[in-house]
């Protein structure tokens, strides 16, 4: 007669096999446990990054533009101002859309206002940069994303020189 190799419920190898299935779990849990606080600790570095978004865009963003509707205002053109705030699955964004002659009237299109747009990235913890310089068939024809900036960089300093550059493609 064989005898059967497989040691029976009580030996030491089976024990040893079943006490595997207790580290498989805990190795599991603890992988679960570490995916849930990333995702957490993500998730708060998206919401400061939002929340800094905004308070960049008070303090320096909407001042900048606010003040150039003056000028163009002053020197017979116009424009406004779009804020969108965000939301789950919307991206918060400000965007300046100029006249160069009276008041825009109507919705704002790429094609035919200048523009200044900026919208908060924050999967990339960064501010994306579009800009389009059409002006009634003059311009140099550019419209959308120019580059991206990080908070730090946006300044009333470079929002007015972004201004400025955009004007003067326009105006040609």
């Amino acid at each position: 007669m064989d005898s059967d190799p497989t040691p029976g419920p009580g030996s030491s190898a089976t024990n040893d096999l079943l006490a595997e299935i207790d580290e498989i779990l805990q190795r599991r849990s603890r992988s679960q446990r570490q995916l849930a606080e990333d995702s957490a600790e993500r998730d708060t570095h998206r919401a400061e990054f939002l929340e800094d978004f905004a308070a960049v865009c008070e303090r320096e963003v909407r001042p900048t533009m606010e003040a150039a509707l003056g000028h163009l205002r002053q020197n017979g053109g116009g424009g406004l101002i779009q804020e969108r705030g965000g939301s789950i699955g919307v991206t918060p964004r400000v965007t300046l859309w100029m006249s160069l002659e009276g008041e825009i009237y109507g919705s704002p299109r790429q094609d035919r206002h200048p523009y200044l747009q900026l919208d908060a990235d924050a999967v990339k913890g960064q501010v994306e940069v579009s800009e389009g310089d059409m002006w009634q068939g003059a311009g140099t024809h550019t419209s959308g994303r120019a580059r991206s900036w990080q908070l730090s960089e946006i300044t009333k300093e470079t929002v007015s020189q972004t201004i400025v550059a955009i004007l003067r493609r326009a105006a040609t």
